[in-house]
């Protein structure tokens, strides 16, 4: 293929070694979808032998982390290998990024936006995904929330960030994206959506979960004020004395009591 001669937007871009891809839309589509339905599949029965009992929205919440570990630190990670070969590539995973880029050409036009993005994805958020998945395998609310958290807002910032910057290129434009309602519809806004809606509510859940936690602890806890400091010279005559066990003028916290413990399980 010359110069020039290529799908993508604008018309003017050249990609030099461009190779026009051998397999169709539909055939790539289902080859994707066949891969990452027997993961999903295979970590969905996982997850039934380990925690049997595991709530629905906890059992989809960890599905969801290891589809987007594995895309993130799979699928990604290949594009950040083939940054700058991506339009000569053969293999079926180049070809699905290059139908993809159908509907954004920055991925094959070398874009240091898209480049740093997916650095981003593939070396922060992925691991992230991965910590908030295993949090759900094993039980661990601490672990699972915070991970869940800090992944779902850069998942929500990325997304917005990635619209952003593509709408305001458009309309000066500058677009990298093909006009027909598939790649602009379909790829390019409804593909990335669930990067969005999903990481809204899940960062949601997990803030209700921490702030919960939080309260919970604070009610635990001696209430504010309560911790009357003895006057100094009681305090040294009580030291002195070695009366109590512990620092003078300080008192024992209490421990959580099960109800309040329970607001923090996973």
């Amino acid at each position: 293929m010359s110069l020039g001669a290529h799908p993508y937007y604008p018309p003017s871009l050249e990609l030099p070694g461009y190779v026009a891809p051998t397999r169709g839309a539909a055939a790539l589509g289902l080859t994707m979808a066949a891969a990452l339905g027997l993961l999903l599949a295979a970590a969905d029965a996982a997850l039934r032998r380990h925690r049997r009992r595991l709530a629905r929205a906890d059992r989809a919440a960890a599905l969801w982390f290891v589809l987007c570990g594995a895309l993130h630190c799979g699928f990604e990670l290949y594009y950040l290998a083939h940054f700058r070969t991506l339009p000569a590539t053969r293999d079926v995973v180049g070809e699905m990024w290059k139908e993809y880029a159908q509907s954004d050409s920055r991925y094959v036009a070398q874009s240091p936006v898209v480049r740093a993005l997916e650095t981003v994805t593939v070396a922060v958020v992925g691991p992230l995904c991965w910590a908030a998945a295993y949090g759900v395998w094993a039980g661990r609310a601490p672990v699972r929330h915070l991970a869940q958290l800090a992944a779902s807002v850069l998942h929500v910032y990325s997304v917005v960030l990635y619209y952003g910057t593509e709408l305001l290129a458009a309309r000066a434009g500058r677009s990298s994206c093909r006009p027909e309602a598939l790649y602009f519809v379909g790829y390019f806004v409804l593909a990335n959506l669930p990067w969005l809606v999903v990481p809204a509510w899940l960062a949601a859940a997990s803030a209700a979960h921490i702030t919960r936690c939080m309260a919970a602890a604070q009610r635990a806890a001696p209430a504010r004020g309560s911790d009357r400091r003895l006057p100094t010279g009681a305090q040294r005559r009580i030291a002195r004395s070695g009366l109590g066990g512990r620092p003078p003028g300080t008192i024992r916290a209490r421990s959580c009591s099960p109800k309040q413990e329970s607001a923090c399980a996973e």
